[in-house]
């Protein structure tokens, strides 16, 4: 549904209607309070038919997004629809939301056989701290994409280098690969440790050297970073890539089927329900909206 010269407070509050934090409310707790107070306020005439559904609704909030409001969610959600699960899939591909290196947070990272990251920039972006974000990625993964605008494309033609994929969102919405990325192999070791669990680091080094550091707990993490910049930086890559595809969500079935919303796939990916919260979630979508 397209709307035009839509109040721009409107917009900030269906972005905080799509959320992380209140779809968790709303199915953890059960807490529809910021849903239906900014529902009451904006969208009175168009809920009081008693007609509509929260799936609906749901749609309708995306849809606004869309075509006025292009936020980082908007693009994560379609990164998640259109690759994860549209070129790849859950049983192969492990996505991560928000992987942070160093200073920086990549927006969203996709691991397989190799490792992707995935910088977006919307219209509602400033590329000020762009070339020090891929400074940063490039030491962690293989591969590194800017996600943008296709109105935006010559912009950051003229800022990124050349080894850097470019992926916009197109007028038609889908995303169409201007360039592919150029596979990186500079890498770094002891940022590559420093993004890991310890549980994640401490398998590579098992794995790779058959044992761990027998010191004290106060040496042991410098006594695990000197193992870990004795392995050569490709092949801690590719076992990196190993312990972080551990961190998977739990139904994946659940969340590839059309049971979830195309709008609340990356949502859901990050708060990972369980069978019975996903059932309490498709219990929801299915409700008319009845406001009081």
């Amino acid at each position: 549904m397209k709307n035009t010269a839509v109040n721009i407070d409107k917009l900030r509050s269906y972005a905080n209607i799509l959320s992380n934090s209140n779809l968790d409310k709303i199915v953890r707790g059960a807490d529809f309070r910021y849903l239906h107070s900014k529902s009451k306020k904006y969208d009175k005439d168009f809920l009081e038919s008693g007609r509509i559904t929260y799936r609906e609704y749901f749609e309708h909030i995306f849809d606004t997004l869309l075509y006025n409001y292009r936020n980082e969610y908007v693009y994560k959600n379609f990164i998640i629809n259109k690759i994860l699960l549209g070129k790849y899939s859950l049983k192969t591909t492990t996505a991560i939301n928000e992987f942070k290196i160093n200073t920086s947070i990549a927006d969203l990272v996709l691991l397989n056989g190799t490792s992707k990251a995935f910088e977006i920039k919307t219209e509602l972006d400033k590329p000020d701290r762009l070339l020090n974000q891929i400074t940063d990625y490039k030491k962690v993964f293989k591969e590194i994409y800017l996600v943008t605008h296709y109105t935006l494309l010559d912009r950051y033609l003229k800022i990124v280098a050349d080894d850097i994929g470019i992926i916009v969102l197109t007028k038609s919405f889908s995303l169409k690969v201007i360039r592919e990325a150029v596979v990186n192999s500079d890498l770094d070791n002891v940022t590559i440790m420093k993004c890991l669990r310890k549980t994640e680091y401490t398998n590579i080094i098992k794995d790779y050297f058959g044992m761990l550091p027998d010191v004290s707990d106060f040496k042991f993490y410098k006594s695990c970073m000197e193992l870990i910049c004795k392995i050569p930086a490709l092949v801690l890559h590719d076992m990196m890539v190993g312990e972080i595809k551990k961190r998977q969500v739990k139904e994946k079935q659940t969340l590839s089927s059309t049971i979830i919303p195309k709008e609340l796939k990356h949502i859901c990916m990050c708060l990972d329900f369980n069978n019975v919260e996903y059932e309490r979630l498709s219990e929801i979508l299915s409700e008319k909206i009845a406001l009081k």
